[in-house]
């Protein structure tokens, strides 16, 4: 059963990683609006109809908002080391940088290991998936949930979509395609496609062709 995770909460702070400078920080006004809307798209790609595999969409301000400083830091921070905080790649990257890394943007790991465990002790959640640069967040839950519990839970990561550059586009960085028409349209998003440098051509065609893998790698051969 998925449990979409919107991030009302997180979202108010924004994730250091894959990004060389802070992140503008979001009211609360344009945050509601921003979960509505992946509200409505995620109808179209998981399916919340009653039933015992029904998808819930959950918000983290709901749970995270409530928490005192003190709380927090008694309950998470006590079980969260600083030395596997540091060995980031995202916080190592930003800490050599020129512009450093805030408290508010190093604190981020600490709100999303929470997550996985408010998910895993309120609805059961045993698995995170999420985007590769998000592998340090999630075995922080998975660490969290260790500590506190003596109990186990799982992360799963999928390789992120990249530009040919390398640099990753998505839903604040630019060049971002969007699956809502209104702000990709029809038109644009074919040409997105149609306009891909070469060399992504193998890429994109193994990650999002709906065709048999081995007829994918065939068509590749072909193309080269």
């Amino acid at each position: 059963r998925p449990v979409p995770l919107a991030g009302g909460a997180t979202g108010m702070i924004g994730d250091p990683s894959g990004r060389s400078e802070e992140r503008n920080l979001l009211d609360k006004e344009t945050l509601s609006s921003n979960v509505a809307s992946i509200s409505k798209q995620l109808q179209r790609l998981l399916d919340f109809e009653p039933g015992p595999y029904a998808a819930k969409l959950v918000n983290n301000a709901d749970w995270t908002e409530p928490i005192g400083v003190l709380d927090f830091l008694r309950e998470v921070g006590k079980y969260v080391s600083i030395n596997q905080m540091l060995a980031k790649d995202s916080v190592r990257s930003r800490l050599d940088g020129d512009g450093g890394l805030s408290f508010t943007e190093f604190s981020y790991s600490l709100l999303q290991a929470n997550d996985f465990l408010h998910l895993y002790q309120h609805h059961h959640v045993e698995l995170q998936a999420g985007g590769s640069d998000q592998w340090g967040n999630i075995v922080a839950g998975v660490d969290l949930i260790r500590r506190r519990t003596g109990e186990h839970a799982h992360a799963l990561t999928h390789p992120l979509v990249t530009k040919s550059d390398g640099a990753k586009f998505g839903k604040t960085a630019t060049g971002a395609v969007w699956l809502d028409p209104e702000k990709t349209s029809p038109y644009q998003f074919r040409q997105f496609w149609v306009n891909q440098d070469d060399s992504m051509v193998p890429t994109y065609l193994k990650m999002f062709s709906l065709r048999p893998i081995d007829e994918v790698l065939a068509l590749i051969v072909e193309h080269e």
